[in-house]
């Protein structure tokens, strides 16, 4: 296949709706699209064009939770276009040992800071809301709903019954302190592809393709707004029916021995 190009991704930005001012909380897989000339800084250099100087980018950072979580140093786990912009000068990074996000822009700053001091790590004053409460977009860059953290903010939001209490190492900015507890940490599988379907139905998701992937665009507003009320008609409507799948048969039946399948 061709090499894409800025121009090329550019042009898919825009059939997504992506417009100068936007928020943008993106999540991407290189590998994905096939070969992009000038790799990981070309797709990142497009976006931040796309959405100008008053728009914002962000992405997901997010790490494991073995070992101590240090902002500068700890890579992220989402991979390389976004550790691409994790290293890049100037990208901030919010302070959460599971579900940091960096971002680069207008609103960086507003975004990331205080993440360290919300009660859980999607919810309530964490970057994902506000992103929302700004009227961001979700883009999905080769990747599926379960690559969507934002989908975990709705299980907050609703105190999904299986979201459990975990006690991880602490985080290098919390010195002398030995253990972080989050709650209502979200573990085990969940059947997030599965709600595609529903979202194309809905009109929750656009999709253009781009080079051998697919990219999705999604208003944040709308999706919480189509996730809340399919949440309050099934608590459940997140995990699968596979009676195979150990996490989500528990979780079904309101038992907590599979949640440590992640």
């Amino acid at each position: 296949m061709r090499t894409i190009t800025r121009e090329d991704i550019l042009l898919t930005l825009d059939l997504l709706g992506i417009v100068p001012g936007d928020t943008i909380l993106m999540h991407s897989a290189l590998t994905a699209i096939g070969p992009v000339e000038g790799g990981a800084d070309t797709v990142i250099d497009a976006f931040l064009d796309a959405v100008g100087p008053e728009g914002t980018l962000v992405m997901s950072s997010l790490t494991g939770w073995s070992a101590p979580f240090d902002a500068a140093t700890t890579p992220t786990g989402v991979g390389y276009i976004a550790e691409t912009f994790r290293r890049r000068p100037g990208t901030l990074r919010s302070l959460h040992p599971v579900h940091s996000v960096t971002a680069a822009g207008k609103n960086a700053a507003y975004i990331t800071e205080g993440h360290e001091n919300c009660a859980t790590g999607c919810g309530e004053g964490t970057p994902y809301l506000k992103i929302r409460d700004l009227g961001g977009k979700i883009v999905l860059l080769g990747v599926d709903e379960d690559r969507n953290t934002s989908l975990h903010c709705l299980e907050e939001l609703t105190d999904a019954s299986y979201l459990v209490t975990l006690d991880i190492p602490a985080p290098t900015y919390l010195p002398g302190t030995e253990k972080f507890t989050l709650t209502k940490f979200p573990p085990g599988h969940r059947d997030f592809k599965g709600t595609t379907p529903a979202m194309r139905r809905d009109g929750i998701v656009r999709e253009v393709p781009l080079g051998r992937a697919v990219v999705r665009c999604m208003e944040m507003q709308k999706l919480f707004s189509w996730g809340l009320e399919n949440l309050a008609r099934d608590p459940f409507f997140f995990l699968c029916d596979n009676e195979s799948c150990s996490f989500c048969s528990a979780a079904r039946e309101g038992r907590q021995d599979a949640v440590g399948d992640r």
